[in-house]
């Protein structure tokens, strides 16, 4: 019979060149034993997370730990009842609350504890709500990008945004869970730096043009959208006549149907940019992407002073429509 080995009873000194032995997994893992484990991995062994992704399934958690000069870690939280994983290195880092003691909510927190990780840079929502983790999006303090997949119900989908939103940066919708434009626009309105509709179904509303009239985002990108040129032209007009000061750096459709540059009213004196000529925008915080080219488009100014540019391009019909607002 092998007699348990008490590395908890070790003294200090002795403990310090084990954890230095320990990999980077086995120091999560051992923090996970309990609050003393915990304690102990904390203070002999600081990890330094690059970033930590995390995945919601409907039965169970991925977290994936990118730790400075050292390869990913990835962990598993399984509901009772989930598959078993295939793979034998998976096996080992599969946790449950019959095995760890603990919830899927203080797994997640145990494990950003440990690692003194502040933020999430993904965070995915896939399936139900069957593992409790509401609980610990409202102790997130950073997210850098939200995805809401197909797979994640609606309630699930509206609960995690009406916490998520205030510390997250970008989100990505993969389906729309609202039920009506009443739920959508505070979204519009919020302070959020970046909202990616990528979904091509629309069955509960359609965007308008108040939809866009509304919004306060940096930047807002729209998939296959029912807007007519009448609607594209009214947008350009109220942009150009307001006073009110958007935030509004980058209106990126994707409109059904055929929509160019005899939509541009004339009172905007719209100006054409050589195609030729190759341009750069840059936003004024970090998004996807720190900055895009672009060649040609339509240059439009205010009275104020205040400049953009729209581009058009149809392609298989379709109309992708870009408008940028200068800083």
């Amino acid at each position: 019979m092998t007699t348990p080995f008490p590395l908890l009873h070790l003294p200090r000194l002795a403990l310090i060149p084990v954890f230095q032995c320990m990999e980077e997994i086995d120091v999560i893992s051992f923090s996970l034993l309990s609050k003393k484990a915990r304690n102990l991995s904390k203070i002999f062994r600081k990890l330094s997370p690059i970033s930590m992704n995390l995945l919601v399934e409907s039965d169970h958690l991925y977290i994936k730990v990118d730790l400075r000069g050292e390869k990913s870690v990835p962990l598993y939280f399984n509901t009772e009842s989930a598959p078993q994983l295939v793979n034998v290195m998976s096996q080992e880092r599969r946790f449950t609350h019959e095995n760890s003691g603990l919830s899927a909510s203080q797994w997640v927190e145990r494990i950003l504890d440990v690692t003194s990780c502040e933020s999430i840079y993904h965070l995915e929502l896939k399936g139900s709500q069957q593992l409790d983790v509401c609980d610990t999006f409202d102790k997130l303090k950073n997210i850098w990008k939200l995805y809401i997949f197909s797979e994640c119900s609606d309630n699930f989908a509206k609960k995690a945004l009406e916490i998520i939103l205030p510390v997250t940066r970008e989100i990505t919708l993969l389906k729309i869970p609202f039920e009506n434009r009443e739920e959508f626009q505070p979204f519009l309105m919020s302070n959020l730096n970046y909202l990616n509709v990528q979904t091509s179904t629309f069955q509960k509303f359609k965007y308008t043009l108040d939809d866009l009239l509304v919004t306060n985002l940096l930047k807002l990108k729209l998939r296959e959208v029912f807007l007519s040129a009448t609607d594209i032209s009214q947008f350009l007009t109220n942009w150009f006549h307001s006073k009110r000061n958007s935030r509004l750096e980058h209106l990126s459709l994707c409109t059904v149907g055929v929509i160019n540059e005899t939509c541009l009213p004339e009172v905007l004196k719209a100006v054409s940019f050589p195609v030729n000529e190759k341009r750069t925008f840059r936003y004024s915080k970090q998004l996807d992407f720190i900055s895009e080219s672009f060649r040609g488009g339509y240059d439009i100014e205010r009275t104020d002073g205040k400049k953009a540019t729209i581009l058009f391009l149809t392609f298989y019909g379709r109309t992708f429509i870009d408008f940028y607002v200068w800083p």
